[in-house]
């Protein structure tokens, strides 16, 4: 997300109270069905590297497998706040009620509405010390191709990015843009994490390379 978009309104939309109260037995049936999966780190596949770093990171995950961000972040993480980046659009309205029953605080902010804003916020919540995660290929794709703007806060809080990717054994696949994955309840899903120091990352160059690296990287953990 470019910090010096141009923004279109101040005001994210949000779903009515009265909406959200209609959908609260989805949200239950969510965290029954997030708990039954069986989250499993195959050999190391950066576990070790992960239980290590006890400050803040910037957690970069694809669109598609947000579905258990939330869960992993609860079993692996649970020292820390997770807040993330959700479009300020209608359709981030919805979202954010899923981040609520994921337990992910949102900040809300795209290129074209609340973009700065949302940038600020989001440095004051890893300089607070609390985790930040963002789709880089969100939230309208192309699949699996990261923008530029998501590096900038790994460069502007010197904090390392923290790749998180799912393998999944047994799941459901949309005819959406970036194919979104449900895993199948009690399946057991690979998590596969490694950590890119800022050093690592802005040596290679530019903000353009830097997310090309984190593009690549991601991919090498990235199995469908």
């Amino acid at each position: 997300m470019p910090i010096d978009g141009r923004e279109r309104g101040n005001t994210p939309s949000r779903q009515s109270f009265f909406l959200r109260i209609i959908l609260s037995p989805l949200g239950i049936i969510y965290r029954i069905w997030t708990s039954s999966i069986r989250l499993e780190y195959k050999g190391d596949n950066g576990r070790n590297q992960l239980e290590e770093s006890v400050g803040p990171v910037v957690i970069f995950l694809w669109h598609n497998r947000l579905f258990l961000a939330g869960e992993w972040h609860f079993r692996f993480r649970k020292q820390k706040t997770c807040f993330g980046l959700i479009s300020a659009s209608r359709d981030g309205g919805w979202l954010e009620t899923f981040y609520g029953w994921a337990g992910i605080k949102p900040i809300r902010g795209s290129q074209n509405r609340r973009g700065s804003q949302a940038v600020r916020e989001l440095i004051k919540v890893v300089k607070e010390g609390n985790d930040v995660g963002i789709t880089p290929d969100g939230s309208r794709g192309p699949k699996y191709e990261a923008k530029t703007g998501a590096i900038a806060l790994a460069r502007i809080t010197r904090k390392p990015i923290l790749l998180l990717s799912f393998e999944f054994s047994a799941c459901f696949r949309f005819k959406s843009w970036d194919e979104f994955v449900l895993p199948y309840p009690f399946s057991k899903v690979i998590v596969r994490t490694r950590l890119l120091s800022r050093k690592e990352l802005f040596d290679a160059g530019d903000d353009r390379e830097a997310t090309e690296l984190a593009k690549e990287s991601l991919m090498e953990l990235t199995f469908d």
